[in-house]
């Protein structure tokens, strides 16, 4: 389903078994399975995997301990009355121990603290220990959205256990933005305090009579000026370093003498001039690595370790290459091509005018990752050297061409290739503009036709090509291949596609069309993959904006029993994850509402397409509970369902008996008509 996007997931073995016990590897002692049997009571809602613990005492004081109030720590404090307080900040700010002062104060000292990992299903989640005052989590999954649904339901549990809730969040500008514009809250941003208020306020901590600490800050003078150590990019444990190297001086001057080079935030900057001293000496280098994975071991177990580094490294430690070569022939010294340390990335940046940027998070896919993305000092410089030596260097396009078709899977490095690829046929130009795109929309490599697909969005843009790349897409749609038609599927999912709708709907019914009635297993193996992308495109068009456009078509095609109708409620139960525009119309009751409810009838009575729909109607019902326009538009839907009760409806409606709790919209219309058919009131069950 991340074909578009090019986001390959990892591949992997995984069991499902519902109520079983599953071994995967030698056991010892008693072991004891029990299988409980479905008479034995209604089976529970699922839970969620929650992971919880006790914060630690000693993690509480130690955080409170010389604790520096920062500007924003009152106005916190107020919000953290209201509800959940989302407190974001940059690493080393200080964001945990702020977190746990603050829930210190408005708990009170003493209560109990818990904490929540960051996998939490928060839809799911219940305190779970009553004397529990606060709860600090450690960050959002990236794959489950925070919705206003599950955020009122968390305000509604803290409010009825007299809670609070703090969630520390990594500095992300488009994480902090989706939670103003989704959420309507404003995050907390984590300034710390100034260096000089964190150390004064620690070496009172520390120690607590002014006499004594006096005397231990004028060990400082004349060596040292406190207003050149404490320099305005400290954050506060290395505030917290400088005050304990002070008291651990004891007022000696001649301990700190060095003070200034022991600090571990100056010694980033030594060492690019420690390394270059070094780059001759390939004994050192190899001894420098060792200290520093052995650091505090036994100088001889280090000494080995160092050695062994060396011989395993061949060669690749060593900036010169020996002139004499294996067979005794006198060369002449040279560079090493192979030495690890030949050039630093500061040098690289500085040789192409570049910059790193500020380490920043990124939430896509399903987990958190840092970036520090390289950028050119002058604006466009990216295209303007690509643009120049693709025109000016022929057998250098191929050689990126072939570089950059085995690129490996990922949206990160396909969506980039793309834009070249795009750019490239604007600056070629001609009757031939395409070609190089073509070659890749009929690769064997699902990604160079992902490739392909960006591509073609981007070569669109231009006036002169865009009739060009229209028509190729409507020859590749009945093509006979489906590597092309897959292509024309993946390219209606991408820029070409959701900038034309009409067009890409259009291109996606032939696909549709053109995978009916085969019977040869690779035939079959291709249409399954077209199959695929077209629900990936569909889906695509369908949450960027483009709902009514695309349930309009779904019902024509659905009319004109062109396609295959099994396909076709699949693909519409897909849709029903992204229920924002169907819950809309089902709460206001619109014009199309009577169209959903009957295509929604005709998914729960396919067997095809049975399961995934009633999954979908399940979550909107448990969803409901915390959303009032949901709790309408389900209530409304299990009504509509209610006056035919056929074979497919009766299923759903048992499956909301067996695993709805209550307050879930529609349950009560479900039971009443179960209980209506088991009294035998109703018959078109049956």
């Amino acid at each position: 389903m991340d074909a578009i996007g090019g986001a390959a997931r990892a591949a992997g073995s995984f069991v499902y078994a519902p109520h079983g016990n599953v071994n995967t590897g030698s056991v010892h002692g008693g072991q004891r399975v029990h299988n409980s049997s479905v008479k034995e009571g209604r089976p529970g809602r699922r839970e969620g995997r929650v992971r919880e613990g006790p914060v630690p005492e000693a993690e509480v004081l130690a955080a409170t301990f010389g604790f520096a109030r920062p500007d924003w720590f009152d106005t916190a404090l107020k919000d953290l009355e209201k509800g959940p307080l989302f407190l974001a900040g940059r690493p080393g700010s200080g964001r945990r121990t702020a977190a746990l002062n603050l829930l210190r104060m408005s708990c009170g000292e003493g209560a109990q603290l818990r904490a929540l990992d960051s996998v939490t299903e928060l839809d799911r989640w219940q305190p779970t220990d009553a004397s529990a005052r606060g709860y600090l989590m450690d960050g959002l999954f990236p794959s489950r959205p925070l919705g206003p649904g599950v955020l009122g339901h968390v305000r509604s549990l803290l409010e009825k256990t007299r809670s609070r809730m703090v969630i520390v969040l990594p500095d992300d500008a488009a994480l902090l933005r989706r939670l103003e514009e989704d959420l309507h809250v404003r995050p907390t941003v984590c300034v710390p305090p100034p260096p000089v208020m964190v150390f004064g306020s620690y070496l009172e901590a520390v120690v607590p009579e002014q006499r004594e600490r006096e005397r231990l800050l004028s060990a400082l003078n004349p060596r040292h000026d406190l207003g050149d150590l404490l320099v305005p990019e400290l954050v506060p444990v290395e505030v917290v370093e400088l005050v304990m190297a002070i008291v651990a001086a004891d007022g000696d001057p001649n301990a700190l003498r060095d003070l200034g080079a022991r600090l571990s935030h100056r010694v980033e900057r030594e060492v690019p001039h420690l390394i270059a001293e070094l780059c001759e000496d390939p004994d050192a280098l190899a001894f420098l690595l060792a200290a520093c994975v052995y650091e505090g071991l036994d100088h001889r177990l280090v000494r080995e370790e160092a050695d062994r580094l060396l011989k395993l490294s061949d060669g690749r430690l060593a900036a010169v290459l020996s002139g004499t070569s294996p067979q005794g022939v006198e060369q002449a010294e040279r560079p090493n091509p192979d030495f690890v340390f030949r050039r630093s990335l500061t040098e690289l940046l500085h040789a192409i005018r570049a910059v790193r940027r500020t380490r920043e998070i990124r939430t896509e896919g399903a987990y958190a990752h840092s970036v520090e993305g390289v950028v050119f000092v002058r604006h466009r410089q990216a295209e303007a050297v690509l643009k120049y030596v693709w025109r000016e260097y022929g057998q250098l396009s191929e050689l990126l061409v072939e570089w950059l078709r085995d690129v490996h899977r990922s949206s990160e490095l396909t969506r980039p290739v793309g834009r070249l690829m795009g750019k490239a046929a604007m600056w070629g130009g001609g009757r031939r503009a395409l070609r190089h795109i073509q070659a890749l929309a009929e690769s064997e490599r699902t990604t160079s036709r992902l490739i392909a697909a960006t591509a073609l969005g981007i070569a669109a843009e231009d006036p002169v090509l865009v009739a060009e790349v229209r028509y190729r897409l409507q020859r590749w749609s009945v093509a006979a291949g489906f590597r092309l038609r897959t292509t024309v599927a993946y390219a209606c999912g991408a820029e070409f596609g959701l900038s034309r709708p009409d067009l890409a709907l259009q291109l996606l019914h032939t696909l549709l069309s053109g995978v009916r009635g085969r019977h040869d297993d690779q035939a079959r193996e291709g249409d399954a993959t077209i199959l695929l992308a077209v629900r990936v495109a569909i889906t695509s068009l369908f949450q960027a904006g483009h709902e009514e456009k695309v349930f309009g078509c779904l019902v024509q095609w659905l009319d004109a029993e062109r396609c295959d109708m099994e396909q076709l409620l699949s693909l519409f139960g897909q849709l029903l994850q992204s229920p924002q525009w169907f819950i809309r119309k089902l709460g206001d009751e619109g014009t199309e509402a009577g169209l959903i409810i009957e295509i929604i009838r005709h998914a729960l009575n396919a067997e095809s397409s049975f399961d995934a729909t009633c999954a979908e109607l399940l979550r909107w019902a448990e969803w409901g509970r915390w959303d009032e326009t949901l709790f309408r538009a389900v209530e409304n839907l299990f009504i509509a369902l209610a006056s035919s009760m056929r074979f497919g409806e009766f299923r759903l409606f048992v499956e909301m008996d067996e695993k709805a709790s209550d307050g879930w919209p529609g349950l009560e219309t479900a039971r009443t008509s179960l209980n209506r058919w088991r009294s035998g009131e109703r018959w078109e069950a049956a």
